[in-house]
């Protein structure tokens, strides 16, 4: 796996190039990127000719081990790679520990485990049992295993378990990587640790730089689930500017987690590439529709979001947005989503799904084509505007 950006400076906005896959030689995508979020391998509430629909450009897949370790034997048994056996091989993915759209169980780590929290409860995994899944599954890069159990109130002492032991878990994942047949060729992330705390973090990357990885990815600033939409780039741009200034120009940075696209426009801002989807899936659980890229002239949508659960919406017969091209918005009204909603139909889940998936990959669309056209900052105030407007329920925690 290669990356590529003109970009010289550290701590900036910046357009790069993803490319190199073993799986898929030909495919590159651009950055900053969007990772699809999915649950065992499926984009939630969607098929897969469904999300064929929904958008024709390749996509990245981000796949979390929490959602599919239940899987390995399976996969092993039937000797097959992971895309095959979910049947999304035309995707390249990517292999991550938590799922960004659930609140991760802190707690429970060892000196050399990490705990996992699967539909039926804990896993424990050491670096060997998780590498021997990554060699299973086959993914096109992956992050290693990693303690990422932090957050703006753990302690000190938490922080520096923290690092010792995703120290550790790397050293042992890294070597079982480059020393197998299967991975050598793989792109393998690795995770800067340190909590909040900005001398943990400098420890962390110090240990990284140096190592023979495709990039980083910046973890432990959070416990993942639908909380994170209310975290303010006030409480974390300290730590993702030190720690963005001290990790190399020449490689990918990831971010995961459902930050509110404001929080995404900002850590775009610092110099992130790469982030995933689980916040339109978090919204689309919460019966709403994105609306915070809607032209305000010609959808009246002065709100970043809708709730189609709301009664004033029972008659009204516009699509939630006007100028929106997505399957959902081109052949239904805001009252039969407001309908379905009600009768408690999956059909309104399917289609909020559809419609919120769609608006973000158009954001991040709008986000690269205004870094190239210079208009990054504008379209920043836009959607700025949108989640402090008078109307919006949005109200991100700060420090």
């Amino acid at each position: 796996m290669k990356f590529f950006t003109d970009s010289v400076a550290r701590c900036a906005t910046r357009i790069g190039t993803l490319s190199g896959f073993e799986r898929m030689p030909n495919v590159s995508f651009e950055t900053p990127l969007l990772l699809i979020y999915t649950k065992g391998g499926s984009i939630p509430h969607l098929t897969k000719d469904v999300f064929k629909m929904l958008t024709l450009e390749q996509q990245l897949l981000s796949v979390s081990l929490s959602s599919t370790a239940l899987m390995t034997d399976v996969i092993k048994e039937f000797n097959t790679s992971f895309a095959d056996f979910v049947s999304m091989k035309e995707y390249i993915n990517f292999l991550s520990i938590h799922d960004p759209a659930y609140t991760t169980n802190p707690g429970f780590q060892k000196l050399d485990s990490i705990s996992v929290w699967s539909r039926t409860g804990r896993i424990v995994f050491s670096a060997d049992k998780y590498m021997e899944l990554v060699q299973t599954y086959k993914p096109d890069f992956y992050v290693a295993l990693c303690d990422g159990d932090t957050n703006i109130n753990s302690s000190a002492k938490r922080v520096s378990k923290a690092v010792l032991r995703s120290k550790t878990l790397l050293e042992q994942c890294l070597d079982i990587h480059l020393h197998s047949d299967i991975l050598k060729s793989k792109g393998i992330l690795g995770p800067v640790e340190g909590g909040y705390n900005l001398q943990a973090r400098e420890d962390s990357i110090n240990y990284l730089k140096d190592k023979p990885l495709a990039g980083f990815v910046i973890d432990g600033l959070h416990n993942n689930g639908p909380s994170v939409q209310n975290i303010s780039i006030e409480q974390i741009k300290q730590v993702v500017q030190h720690t963005i200034n001290l990790l190399p120009t020449d490689k990918i940075r990831v971010s995961m987690g459902c930050w509110n696209p404001v929080t995404v426009l900002d850590l775009i801002e610092l110099g992130v590439d790469v982030f995933d989807s689980s916040y339109p899936y978090v919204i689309t659980e919460q019966s709403q529709a994105l609306t915070f890229m809607c032209d305000h002239d010609i959808c009246e949508n002065d709100q970043c979001k809708m709730s189609i659960a709301e009664k004033r919406y029972k008659d009204d017969f516009s699509p939630i947005c006007k100028k929106c091209e997505c399957l959902t918005c081109q052949n239904h009204t805001r009252a039969y989503l407001h309908h379905l909603h009600h009768t408690k139909e999956m059909l309104g889940l399917v289609l909020l799904m559809i419609h919120n998936t769609h608006h973000y990959l158009q954001f991040f669309i709008a986000i690269r084509d205004s870094i190239k056209n210079g208009t990054f900052n504008q379209l920043q105030t836009k959607i700025r505007l949108k989640y402090t407007s008078p109307n919006s329920e949005f109200s991100p925690t700060t420090v």
